[in-house]
């Protein structure tokens, strides 16, 4: 075997693992170093193109370090959860380079892998849902869909790429295995379902409507775009039907409708979620270093739920003003991305989508430790390196490209 290919089955293995977390460490852990030291050798690169997200991840956790200095007790734990981040963070540059490198052959691994690793990790939170075997307690803790995650909506948010993946493929009309395809796309929409997650609702939504609409900007098919609005007619429908027949059943429309409901009992009054967060603006201002890791919830009883604020407040100013740049320089470079025709471009538009609505999310939940969030963040970066060096290769914006549809199969 060629050293390509063990790099393949490496990478395919480290996503594909991404379905069992609820162990720590997971052994995505494990199969990371594995996969970085047989992509050191040959598969990586290195360009200016992605300093920026190196050093905006490098300074967030410098910042992350300073702010833990400050705790008294436990700052094993504080430590600890920088760490945490920084190894999230250096994933992301791993994957980014990666990309870089070979886009076309990483998107595809990426693709595949975890296409596979949510059908099963969604089987396994609807083995839970459904009590199959007595797992209802383990796998189902307070009665949405969990499986091996520690949390139904982390559960549910590894699921929106993967489910975008899918959709994107059968609106591009590109699916090697429609039914193979339709049938995972079908276990994945359940596991979103029944995990009862708002935000994961409405990033997977989002993410499907953003799809639709770069995709139908940025091609050049008139035919494409009439199969767009017509697969769009159709998936709503096919959901409005789907929605009927479940929430039929009194159980699941009382779940339904307690979730669907905008504010939560803990959001609201003088100590919910929003309140903390007001009062906790003054504090942080008068705050360099910040609260320190899980100083927010020692002052106000819970984590703050925004990862913008929980940025300033775990990793002090210099952490929470290098998280915004992140944010900032990821949406511009992943609009680039978007907007240059390469072979790849419905890869950048699927990786980019569900990213962009993961940090709108953040506003509602704290997603820095998500390993989803890393992986496209990474990818993002890595999309537009490579397309920033294919665009110079030929010239001007598109120029040469060609058509990604059967590449993207």
């Amino acid at each position: 075997m060629s050293l390509e290919q063990i790099q393949n089955i490496a990478l395919w293995l480290f996503i594909f693992s991404g379905w069992l977390v609820v162990i720590e460490p997971a052994p995505y852990e494990f199969l990371f170093v594995v996969t970085l030291l047989l992509f050191i050798p040959r598969g990586l690169t290195a360009t200016a193109l992605i300093a920026p997200l190196i050093a905006f991840i490098a300074f967030y956790n410098v910042g992350g370090f300073f702010s833990a200095m400050q705790v008294v007790e436990p700052q094993g734990k504080a430590f600890k959860f920088v760490i945490i981040s920084t190894y999230m963070g250096v994933t992301a540059i791993f994957f980014a380079m990666a990309a870089t490198q070979n886009p076309l052959r990483i998107s595809r691994i990426m693709r595949d892998a975890w296409i596979l690793a949510a059908v099963i990790a969604s089987i396994n939170g609807l083995i839970g849902y459904f009590d199959v075997a007595g797992m209802g307690d383990a796998w189902a803790p307070i009665h949405r869909a969990q499986g091996t995650f520690k949390d139904p909506n982390v559960l549910s948010t590894f699921l929106v790429a993967p489910f975008v993946l899918l959709v994107q493929g059968f609106m591009l009309g590109t699916q090697r295995r429609p039914f193979l395809s339709a049938v995972a796309l079908l276990i994945i929409s359940a596991g979103l379902f029944f995990a009862f997650s708002r935000g994961a609702w409405a990033v997977s939504i989002g993410s499907v409507i953003l799809i639709a609409g770069l995709t139908f900007i940025t091609t050049p098919s008139a035919a494409l775009r009439s199969r767009i609005i017509l697969i769009t007619i159709a998936g709503v429908l096919a959901l409005a039907a789907m929605l009927a027949i479940l929430l039929s059943i009194p159980s699941i429309r009382a779940m339904f409708q307690e979730r669907f409901a905008l504010i939560q009992p803990y959001d609201g009054g003088a100590t919910g979620r929003f309140a903390n967060q007001l009062r906790s603006l003054p504090l942080l201002m008068a705050r360099p270093n910040g609260f320190g890791p899980y100083g927010f919830a020692a002052i106000f009883t819970e984590d703050p739920h925004n990862v913008y604020i929980n940025a300033f407040a775990a990793y002090g100013w210099l952490g929470g003003l290098s998280y915004i740049l992140l944010i900032l320089s990821t949406l511009y470079a992943g609009l680039r991305s978007v907007f240059t025709e390469t072979p790849w471009r419905h890869y950048a538009i699927a990786f980019y989508a569900p990213l962009v609505m993961l940090i709108l999310q953040g506003l509602q939940i704290d997603t820095d430790h998500w390993r989803h969030f890393y992986i496209l963040l990474g990818m993002t970066w890595g999309l537009f390196a490579a397309s920033e060096m294919y665009r110079l290769r030929n010239g001007a914006w598109g120029d040469g490209a060609q058509d990604a549809g059967e590449e993207f199969g």
